[in-house]
């Protein structure tokens, strides 16, 4: 086969220079993988201070691009026997752990390695000590609790939605039923046959010396994440060379001894409803622009990634961030794919460094200017302003977020989510008669406008109605 021309090394050097110029990341590498085996590794950015110069063996979280792993594993003990596709999660799990079911439909390992399980994104017991850290003290306890206690809203296999809940289940009940850690497993079955060194979730001396720092979307140092119970759902961390390796074992399955495994891994299993989107065991098949791409992202508090792979010109693109703001998807698609236009940077960027310099009332009048002037220079949506809320919270400043919350409901009314985020502010402050207004507006909007997020909401209403009740 053809190789497929990327674009010439100066001309992406210039795009990683504009995507960290203009704030979207503080670092990024890029790797390229061509038809004839050829490979480019490009980056530009900060690591972090005191860190190695990024390059195609910097450590990145890599997120939910974990999943696909965990669908190959999955794919891997169907090859051998060990569970089938069709199988009920429940009877790989404790006998004692209830799963629920729908009109006497079991959730079962198919429905949730394609995102049709009817579990929700996240669990609403989910409550972290430390918000930079979110899944670091959930417990396998707390996890089979909210399964026990979960009504499924839709039957299984009815309706896509993302579950990172599920797949960190399905993790586990895999390791569960092969007798040993999900790491050890995963390792066993998937990284060590395909070479893959520095590809892991505890981090090797190695891997630690390499470390690109993880920075959230405004540009504040993070730390790692780490999660425990659902780590089948985003634990990994990786370099740019081993994804690449990955991705040629992927575009060639024929020439490693997984290649009927990853081969299952990528079958077509569901069509995503209308769209043209479809999804095998995790992996994501969507025509972005011209060319069909397999491929997933990912995304932790400090980090932005994505893998995709162009089966019919077999080529591949990785692209890693070592920022928690936008996604880099984009990037990543136009790579493989000119005709994928490039996103511009989000407004959100802009407000917290107003904020920085002008505080609250300088960064709300410059976001109704630029509201008022500019329409197609950044991204602009109800999660722009949601973010730099939630970062204003974490950092403690109560009512400088509720500020933002303010302005995020003023501009986007008929959002459920910005109303539940101003009912987490208010929550903040203890102003729970606001906080409850706040969470029943949710619940509306959400029963007409979002009924997949609808359980969140409630649950939110339902905490603060207790807490008013034991006043």
């Amino acid at each position: 086969m053809e190789s497929r021309l990327f674009k010439s090394p100066t001309s992406i050097q210039a795009m990683l220079e504009a995507i960290v110029g203009n704030g979207r990341v503080v670092g990024v590498v890029v790797g390229l993988l061509d038809a004839d085996g050829s490979r480019q590794v490009i980056a530009h950015g900060s690591a972090g201070s005191n860190a190695i110069p990024l390059n195609g063996e910097s450590v990145f979280e890599i997120g939910s691009i974990t999943k696909v792993f965990t669908g190959i594993l999955l794919a891997d003990m169907v090859r051998r026997g060990e569970v089938e596709l069709s199988e009920p999660i429940a009877q790989l799990l404790p006998p004692q752990v209830y799963v629920p079911i729908r009109h006497e439909k079991p959730i079962t390992l198919l429905h949730i390695t394609t995102h049709h399980s009817g579990l929700p994104r996240l669990p609403t017991n989910l409550v972290s000590k430390d918000p930079d850290n979110l899944y670091a003290d959930y417990t396998v306890q707390q996890m089979y609790e909210f399964l026990a206690g979960y009504e499924l809203p839709r039957d299984p296999g009815e309706t896509f939605e993302y579950s990172n809940y599920a797949m960190g289940l399905l993790g586990h009940a895999l390791a569960l039923r092969a007798g040993m850690n999900y790491e050890a497993l995963l390792t066993e079955r998937v990284l060590q046959p395909l070479g893959l060194l520095h590809t892991a979730i505890t981090l090797t001396p190695w891997m630690e010396s390499h470390l690109a720092y993880g920075h959230n979307g405004f540009g504040d140092r993070v730390p790692l994440w780490d999660m425990p119970t659902l780590a089948g759902a985003g634990a990994l961390r990786s370099t740019v060379n081993d994804l690449l390796d990955f991705a040629a074992s992927n575009l060639s399955p024929d020439q490693t001894n997984l290649g009927p495994v990853l081969k299952d891994a990528q079958r077509l299993r569901r069509q995503l409803g209308e769209r043209s989107d479809s999804i095998g065991c995790n992996w994501l098949i969507s025509k972005p622009g011209e060319h069909t791409v397999t491929w997933h992202n990912g995304g932790t508090g400090g980090y932005r990634t994505f893998l995709g792979l162009d089966l019919e010109a077999n080529c591949a693109a990785v692209v890693l961030a070592n920022s928690g703001g936008d996604t880099v998807d984009d990037v990543g698609f136009h790579l493989l794919d000119p005709t994928v236009p490039l996103q511009p940077p989000s407004i959100a960027t802009v407000i917290a460094s107003t904020y920085r310099t002008k505080g609250i009332e300088g960064a709300i009048n410059h976001y109704q200017s630029l509201c008022n002037t500019t329409h197609d220079r950044f991204q602009n949506d109800e999660h722009a302003l949601n973010n730099v809320g939630y970062w204003l919270l974490r950092q403690g400043l109560i009512e400088d977020a509720i500020a933002i919350f303010r302005l995020n409901v003023e501009t986007y009314p008929d959002v459920p989510d910005s109303h539940d985020s101003l009912g987490d502010a208010y929550m903040a402050a203890s102003r729970l008669t606001e906080a409850k207004e706040s969470y029943e507006r949710a619940v509306k909007l959400a029963a007409v406008a979002e009924p997949l997020r609808l359980s969140l909401y409630q649950a939110n209403l339902e905490k603060v109605t207790k807490q008013l009740s034991q006043q």
